[in-house]
């Protein structure tokens, strides 16, 4: 877990879902998605909830929100944010692969949005998983979001076209990883992969979504389109962002399940 601090300590979370057009598509979908199966009695654990986006945006709808992440910078920022915004917010520093501070059936929803990026053996995204299922109530939601190995190929060329050569980046194609070592500090998932660990720790599946389509190999184009045509590019995106054939060229997929 050292490198995954290590990267956020150098690495700025708290601008990445609103730096641009391109980058806020991510956290609208996520949220638009979210919205059908949150409401003010709910209460959420946001697990890997890096620099709040989420637990902020629903704890200031009046919604009860535990927030934890395993970098103390994170938990840093939220704790000082939550102070000047005056909003209470349950800030916590710790593992998703333990969550022996919450008893069993505690919470409507886990939000685990970050968390599988980082669990670089199906073991521990097992684990993970397992203790997300855990402190569920009866009948709760599980969202987990995942980073795609295919879209991260394509989006890494259009970069730079001489990525194409980087043996790294063809590894990550076909393992999810860039180095199988310690040097790793993402794992990339693919669609049927996420469809069938669900599958596996019996989570009914309710949504499968590409949160940002293909958007990521279009960051230069979407960044400038006016109001107008930023709506019009969300519609169709909304339109297609649950279409099996597109998801895995997204580049963050989210599954949407329920506790059976």
């Amino acid at each position: 877990m050292e490198s995954i601090i290590n990267y956020y300590e150098a690495y700025d979370e708290e601008n990445r879902l609103t730096k641009d057009r391109a980058h806020k598509i991510e956290f609208i979908t996520t949220t638009h998605f979210l919205d059908k199966y949150i409401n003010k009695n709910s209460k959420i654990l946001d697990l890997g909830a890096g620099t709040g986006i989420y637990s902020f945006f629903y704890a200031e709808k009046g919604v009860d929100i535990v927030s934890m992440d395993i970098c103390p910078k994170h938990v840093s920022i939220m704790k000082d944010k939550a102070k000047k915004r005056n909003i209470s917010l349950n800030v916590l520093e710790g593992n998703a692969l333990d969550l022996n501070a919450f008893s069993e059936e505690t919470f409507d929803m886990v939000l685990c949005l970050g968390p599988l990026y980082h669990l670089m053996n199906k073991e521990e995204r097992d684990k993970c998983i397992k203790e997300c299922k855990r402190v569920l109530k009866s009948d709760g939601i599980l969202a987990t979001a995942y980073i795609s190995r295919f879209a991260t190929f394509i989006n890494m060329i259009h970069r730079n076209t001489k990525n194409i050569n980087d043996h790294g980046l063809r590894n990550i194609s076909k393992t999810g990883k860039e180095f199988d070592d310690s040097r790793d500090c993402f794992y990339h998932s693919t669609y049927k992969e996420m469809e069938e660990i669900m599958d596996e720790n019996k989570i009914y599946k309710l949504e499968h979504i590409g949160t940002d389509g293909i958007g990521g190999g279009l960051r230069h184009i979407i960044n400038k389109f006016d109001d107008d045509e930023f709506d019009y590019w969300m519609k169709y995106h909304m339109e297609t962002c649950k279409d099996e054939s597109l998801i895995g060229y997204s580049q963050h997929g989210l599954y949407i399940g329920k506790k059976l």
